[in-house]
């Protein structure tokens, strides 16, 4: 008997999260702050904004990477789930540190109150989505 594997519920929407972390990412470096100084681990830092937005170069080239990363592991199914788990805590950790100090991430990643709700939302929903399963198993 031959088993299909069915299709992945993640695959899709990995990939374009993936593309709108990195498209956001590049625009902000492109649009807003791209001050890659740092205060680590308790001072300040601040940035410019793009979209409501705040960041500096950390901060965007932060969402870069995570779409990045995310694209890149969209094509199979397993990759796709590992990778929105594994952001989707990232994101989720920098969202409540930012929420904790209130103007950064221990003095790397600038924010504000958008840039923490674009992290808690990027986290909420790369965590769904890491937990997406197949369907449509067949078989033979």
């Amino acid at each position: 008997m031959e088993r299909t594997k069915g299709f992945s519920l993640a695959k899709g929407p990995v990939g374009i999260i993936g593309a709108v972390l990195l498209a956001g990412g590049i625009l902000g470096l492109l649009m807003g702050s791209t001050d890659f100084t740092t205060s680590a681990p308790d001072g300040d830092v601040t940035g410019g904004t793009f979209l409501g937005i705040e960041g500096n170069g950390w901060t965007w080239l932060l969402f870069a990477a995570a779409g990045l990363i995310l694209l890149l592991s969209a094509p199979m199914h397993w990759g796709a789930k590992t990778m929105a788990m594994i952001v989707g805590l990232a994101m989720a950790a920098a969202a409540v540190l930012a929420l904790v100090d209130g103007s950064d991430v221990l003095g790397v990643f600038a924010t504000n109150g958008a840039t923490i709700l674009a992290f808690g939302i990027a986290a909420a929903a790369l965590l769904l989505v890491g937990m997406l399963p197949r369907v449509g198993r067949k078989r033979r």
